[in-house]
């Protein structure tokens, strides 16, 4: 590995890949309408041995100029990943080892956990604020559907809307009668996920949990901000009433300096950090922290497509992982190399590295566009 580490970058492209939604996305407890469409910065590095390394980075035409030429014993070391200098380019380079390495990603993680990483529709947001309840139901009886067409069978649902955007009481009917709505329609074998964004407090959420008792609800995320006074007597609610339901939370930032603390103490089940912000090197480095606790891993990664990849590696490199986000898109521009989506899952291949890459022609107008570049060793 020594050697495959003095390989230096030679060049850099920077792609935005712009992949639209099957419908509009609309708004969750806190922020209004998300739109149709996702905007994905991939980055593509070339070293001087010919071998290529793709993933999700935010990597800005200054900070490639500082990196071109960069051995990448000065980005990255194992067992740990990257290093300070290379943590912009976190994913891609976890490829590129990948590849340089012959062997597919989850395999130079651990390769600990399945290949069969079950997946979760996010993208059941808040879409009926004009509508009756009649209409409310059509509209998430077709969300659902929507799901079912692109192979989903597990749901998650914007809740909240008594939080801001209507009246408190009538705001929690209509969260209850949406959550039922999904639960009938999914079937009863679907796994119901709630998300509330942090817009609930103690006292809500409890209402929600026993209002959908039937509903068998498997995990609340962000049910308010993460607080020892309110997480603890949620946690001791759940198991008082005897609910399987997992809470999930820490994706909005940053969460408090007890965060782990609470998860250690079995208030917080699944640690849900956003996977791209915070990179696989951190999330490897937590899941071997959280795993002697009895904690789950999920990180958050709405809001792009081919994150999902490196993310189902990551799973299928820990025994601990919960479910992996995902939504309904049509992937124009990318190139799969082995993978499958089967059952609700989403199977990670035995082929080098995460195993996609873009298009050509994507890739070469990708880097003549404007928020685009190419740069190379002259």
């Amino acid at each position: 590995m020594s050697n495959l580490l003095s390989d230096r970058i030679v060049k850099i492209e920077k792609i935005t890949l712009k992949i639209r939604r099957p419908r509009l996305i609309g708004r969750n407890a806190k922020a209004g309408i998300h739109g149709d469409m996702v905007t994905d910065p991939v980055v593509r590095l070339h070293t001087e041995s010919g071998a290529v390394g793709i993933g999700w980075s935010r990597l800005s035409r200054e900070d490639a100029d500082a990196l071109l030429g960069k051995p990448l014993s000065d980005l990255f070391r194992l067992p740990e990943g990257a290093l300070e200098d290379g943590v912009i380019i976190d994913l891609p380079l976890w490829d590129l080892i990948a590849r340089l390495s012959d062997q597919p990603l989850y395999q130079l993680l651990g390769a600990r956990g399945s290949r069969e990483v079950e997946l979760y529709d996010g993208s059941v947001y808040i879409d009926d604020l004009d509508a009756t309840d009649e209409e409310a139901v059509e509209i998430f009886k077709d969300e659902v559907q929507t799901g079912h067409d692109y192979g989903y069978q597990n749901f998650k649902i914007k809740i909240g809307r008594g939080g801001k955007w209507m009246p408190l009481q009538e705001g929690q009917d209509r969260d209850v009668l949406v959550i039922h709505t999904i639960r009938e329609a999914a079937g009863p074998d679907a796994k119901i996920l709630v998300d509330s964004n942090n817009g609930n407090v103690l006292n809500m959420t409890k209402e929600i949990l026993e209002r959908c008792e039937d509903v068998g609800l498997f995990w609340f995320e962000e049910p308010f901000p993460e607080d020892r006074n309110f997480n603890q007597p949620l946690k001791e609610f759940i198991l008082k009433k005897g609910y399987d339901t997992l809470v999930a939370d820490g994706e909005s930032g940053p969460p408090p300096p007890s965060f782990f603390d609470m998860v250690q103490s079995g208030w917080i089940d699944v640690v849900q950090h956003d996977f791209r912000a915070k990179g696989l090197t951190w999330w490897k480095a937590t899941a071997d922290m959280i795993e002697p606790w009895g904690a789950q891993c999920a990180p958050h990664c709405w809001g792009s497509i081919i994150e999902r990849y490196c993310h189902a590696h990551f799973a299928a490199s820990v025994p601990h992982f919960c479910l992996q986000e995902a939504a309904p898109a049509d992937l124009n521009g990318v190139v799969l190399d082995g993978w499958e989506e089967k059952n609700g899952c989403l199977i990670v291949p035995d082929t080098p590295g995460t195993g996609f890459d873009l298009k050509p022609d994507v890739i070469e107008q990708g880097v003549q566009a404007e928020d685009g570049f190419r740069i190379e060793n002259s």
